[in-house]
């Protein structure tokens, strides 16, 4: 997922460029005409005009220049670089001095520091803690990887890693909205000089040493992450920060590096930023800076809080490596740098930071960060000693040690000059299914995505065992030589001119690729499952898939576990196990329309989804109208339909179809070209006059399905794809059809409330078909309908029409209230808890395996009179002459497709309209994949179990697009 930040608009960065290269008077006279450039913007809340002030203040930002001001020719690599060559000072007191010429700035010789600057959206502002904890070191990954480039001769940036910042082009802006809050993102990193220096032949390059910051401060961003990964003891982690760190004997991070995190306002000014850095690093690094024998200095704490109001000297560097390299040349024994200086006034954090982006290689910016000399890590040190000379030893004593402080100068600063590196490519989530912990399967498409910044797309790197098997793809899928390996991913967020180089983050699988579960039900569908689409589709054929898939929310629910599932093991039940044998089975039919009941909301977005777009489906999830992560999900093949409109996707609360504001004038079907005889000839929708009617009479029912049921109704209108546009023509695909999906009510007792919801079901459908009037789309149905093939829901869809008399259907219409549906009642009368796992004959009796409210007498007999309502009639539901006539897939009834310890039914349906001669197009069913017995499933007691991870069997219908000559 890609998620840059807006950028400066693309004229203001022009003149901003202009201007930084003028002398200081001709910059000021262009910075005053960009500024009247900018579009005047009237009214906005007073953030947005501070916002459009400060991008206005932006634009008089220029630099006082000394040297060659031409663009350099080399970046440390032999590149190009659009920096130029001179140094430049932002002062954060807005005064501007040493106009045209150099200032030597005196910085540490104990450490340096390294500054990461980030714009993110505020929802992102603690991204990196939210991080799975399989994080790994990337550094085997990316020196894996970059054999395998050189091997394939594959060039995509990876293999240079040097760390260059490269600019985001305006071109790349983002549509982020201008309204979502922001904030800036600081991490401050100090690191001894004296262990970035110490290589063997004393000889190693800017780049090399660049390479060493890059790998400290990345080992100590993985441990801080590693503390929260289960799998590693805390002493494999102490041995991992001896290694990393280069230090030796019982060394750590903390003996190399000092780490401090902010997050500030966007908006607020660079100047107060750098102030609140000053300020807050200060405090930290006094408290956690001890003496040697690990006591601390109250003299020095004193001295260094009277010292806080004085350190007003941080500035923000541009450097030039040629002039840098004089400095060095020059046999100065004082670490030190040249600058100039800038005036910041009025320009906030983010402005600074999105221009030295756009501007400049930002490698070569800094922060001069003064700070109390006391304080700074590794002054009083073994390698340093009190002023940075002999070390000193271990056992000094206490007073020693008293003394060594007591002779420090407390009202010394020092500056530490620190690198900038601002907005670089980010990944600021990794999301893949469980988080790294699922269950990985043979055959299963392993997939992750990522959300970047600064970054125009994620190349991850697949590695088994270490070795490259996937590169540049969001999926793998492990193959059966993979079986008992470990599987890793590499992230590099790259755009254009930055390779990712210091950005990569690597995670690995907890779990090593395992042969898939036996499937029986794959097994006897091996006929279906097997045939390529290209075989089986001569173009005129259409699969359609609907799947209860037991929404983990159900099956790891404590008291399901106890009363529906404990023929099951519950390791069988994990989702992390369940969840990827459902997606094998479903990717196996090929099908062109998929429909998924009981999805949890978290499943479907980190595996179903995913998993589903890497093999070219597109789709959408709709989530119950309830407190419950749990809806319905329905995806469509790209190769066979045309890539849908997000109007064409909608969905529908079933509570909401019923009310009084839903249209019942059917003329509104129509166009000014009907004629009165079609108008006549329609059969109004005349049932949802006596549906009304009962609902306002019946409070109870009206309750229910009004206020109290949260199903959904998922609707898409998709275009078949034709094959030529000469063949189109005498083509038996419509120019559209309209596929629904849907789950209904559950409870035994209420069938008249299914009833009333399929009504409802088909009148919308009928009004969204026909937005052509001239051509109504083909329907398709699908879904759990949770109705028996004799109840007064799927009577109405195949029967057209339900009447009073049928006592079947209305039966519980005055005894059910919403309370029967607590799990008390539910057991007291029968619906659950009836499975005994000591009765050895349960498995083996068929009789035993009911419908649980098909003995209505005995229920009937415990109701007292008490619980009934007063006898309402109920209303005649007709569909009418308009609505198609509608057949099932199947061919055959299925004897079940829900399979419970106490439960055997069909529920689940496929519904397809048929071709007549007012509506010429339609759908023929062809078949349906075989069912499993009842003895296949009492094998294992009930469903699910280890070899079906649901209490539904898929149910897959084969139709053929069929055209009716007039």
């Amino acid at each position: 997922m890609l998620r840059p930040c807006n950028l400066i608009p693309k004229y203001l960065t022009d003149k901003i460029k202009n201007a930084a290269y003028l002398p200081t008077s001709e910059a000021k006279a262009a910075a005053a005409t960009a500024a009247n450039a900018i579009p005047s913007k009237s009214g906005g809340t007073p953030g947005m005009r501070a916002v459009r002030a400060s991008k206005s203040a932006l634009s008089s930002l220029s630099f006082s220049t000394f040297g060659d001001s031409s663009c350099g020719d080399d970046d440390g690599r032999g590149n190009s670089s659009s920096t130029p060559r001179g140094q430049y000072m932002l002062h954060h007191d807005n005064k501007l001095t040493s106009s045209g010429t150099s200032t030597f700035l005196k910085t540490s010789k104990s450490c340096e520091g390294r500054l990461v600057a980030r714009t993110i959206p505020k929802r992102y502002g603690e991204y990196d803690c939210h991080k799975p904890a399989t994080r790994i070191d990337p550094t085997a990954s990316i020196a894996s990887l970059v054999e395998w480039q050189k091997e394939h001769k594959i060039s995509d940036g990876i293999e240079d890693t040097d760390g260059g910042a490269g600019c985001l082009r305006p071109e790349e802006e983002s549509s982020l909205s201008e309204d979502e809050d922001e904030v800036v993102v600081l991490d401050l990193y100090l690191l001894r000089k004296s262990f970035l220096d110490e290589e063997a032949d004393n000889n190693q390059t800017s780049s090399q040493r660049e390479l060493r910051v890059q790998a400290l401060i990345g080992s100590y961003d993985l441990s801080r992450n590693m503390s929260s990964h289960a799998r590693i003891s805390t002493e494999d982690s102490t041995s991992i920060s001896t290694d990393v760190s280069g230090t030796k004997g019982d060394g750590s991070f903390s003996d190399n590096i000092f780490h401090f995190h902010m997050n500030r306002s966007s908006k607020e000014l660079m100047s107060r930023t750098l102030r609140r850095l000053e300020l807050s690093a200060t405090r930290k690094l006094q408290s956690l800076h001890p003496l040697p024998n690990g006591k601390k200095s109250d003299r020095g704490k004193e001295a260094n809080l009277a010292l806080i109001n004085k350190v007003t000297s941080s500035k923000l560097i541009l450097l030039d490596d040629e002039l840098s390299n004089e400095v060095e040349e020059s046999g100065d024994d004082c670490d030190g740098c040249n600058c100039s200086e800038v005036d910041l006034t009025g320009l906030s954090s983010s402005d600074i930071l999105r221009s030295i982006s756009s501007i400049g290689g930002c490698k070569r910016w800094g922060v001069a960060l003064t700070v109390p000399a006391m304080i700074l890590p590794w002054i009083i040190n073994r390698d340093q000693g009190v002023d940075g000379g002999e070390d000193v030893n271990d056992s000094t004593s206490d007073s020693a040690d008293e003394s060594a402080c007591s002779s420090v100068n407390f009202n010394a600063l020092e500056t530490v000059f620190i690198k900038i590196t601002s907005n670089p490519p980010t990944v600021l989530e990794v999301q893949t299914f469980e988080n790294f912990t699922a269950q990985n399967f043979v055959g299963v498409p392993i997939v992750v995505e990522t959300t970047i910044i600064y970054a125009t797309r994620a190349i991850v790197s697949w590695f088994v065992d270490e070795n490259v098997v996937a590169h540049d793809s969001k999926s793998y899928i492990p193959a059966v030589e993979d079986i008992g390996k470990s599987v890793s991913i590499l992230i590099t967020p790259v755009r254009p001119e930055h390779n990712g180089g210091g950005c990569q983050e690597a995670y690995e699988f907890v779990n090593a690729v395992q042969p898939l579960p036996l499937m029986p039900i794959m097994k006897l569908r091996e006929g279906w499952s097997r045939v390529d689409v290209v075989e089986r589709d001569d173009g005129n054929n259409l699969r359609v898939l609907t799947y209860n898939i037991l929404a983990d929310l159900y099956a790891g629910r404590q008291l399901d576990q106890q009363l529906m599932y404990s023929h099951c093991d519950m390791k069988d039940l994990m989702r992390s196990r369940r969840m990827p044998m459902i997606i094998a089975e479903i990717l196996s039919y090929k099908a062109d329309i998929i429909c998924l009941q009981e999805v949890d909301a978290s499943i479907h977005d980190s595996l179903i989804s995913p998993v589903l777009r890497t093999k070219g489906y597109q789709g959408f999830y709709s989530n119950k109208v309830t407190s419950q992560q749990e809806g319905c999900s329905m995806f469509w093949s790209t190769s066979v339909f045309e890539m849908a409109r997000t109007e064409d996707m909608q969905e529908f609360p079933l509570r909401s179809l019923l009310t009084k504001d839903a249209p019942l004038d059917e003329s509104e079907y129509f166009n000014a070209k009907s004629t009165v005889r079609d108008l006549v000839e329609l059969e109004r929708w005349e049932s949802m006059n006596g549906i009304r009617q009962l609902l306002e009479a019946h409070d109870e029912v009206r309750r229910v399905y009004s206020e109290s049921v949260g199903q959904i109704l998922q609707v898409v209108r998709l275009s078949p794809k034709q094959s030529t546009p000469s063949e189109q023509s005498c083509s038996s695909k419509p120019d559209s059809i309209v596929v629904a999906n849907t789950h209904l009510f559950y409870h035994p007792m209420a069938g008249h409330i299914r009833l009333l919801q399929a009504f409802a079901i088909c009148h919308k459908l009928d009004q969204i078909r026909r937005t052509d009037p001239e051509s109504p789309a083909p329907l398709l149905i699908c879904g759990d309908f949770n109705s028996d093939p004799l109840s007064g829901a799927i009577r109405l869809i195949t029967n057209r029409s339900v009447l009073p008399q049928e006592n079947d259907c209305w039966k519980h219409l005055n005894i059910y209230t919403w309370e029967c549906g607590d799990s008390d009642y539910m057991m007291d009368h029968g619906f659950i808890g009836n499975y005994d796992p000591d009765d050895t004959l349960s498995c083996c009796i068929e009789e035993d395996f009911v419908d649980a409210h098909c003995d209505e007498a005995s229920i009937m007999e415990s109701m007292s009179s008490d619980d009934s309502i007063d006898d309402i009639s109920p209303p005649a539901v007709v569909l009418p002459s308009c609505f198609p006539t509608l057949v099932s897939g199947c061919l055959n009834l299925p004897s079940f497709t829900n399979y419970a310890t106490d439960f055997v039914e069909t529920l689940d349906y496929v519904f397809a309209s048929e071709p007549s001669v007012q509506e010429p197009y339609g759908f023929r069913p062809k078949g349906e994949a075989p069912m499993p017995s009842e003895e296949e499933v009492k094998q294992y007691v009930a469903m699910p179990n280890k070899a079906m991870p649901s209490d539904h069997v898929a149910l897959v219908c084969d139709f053929e697009w069929v055209k009716k000559e007039q």
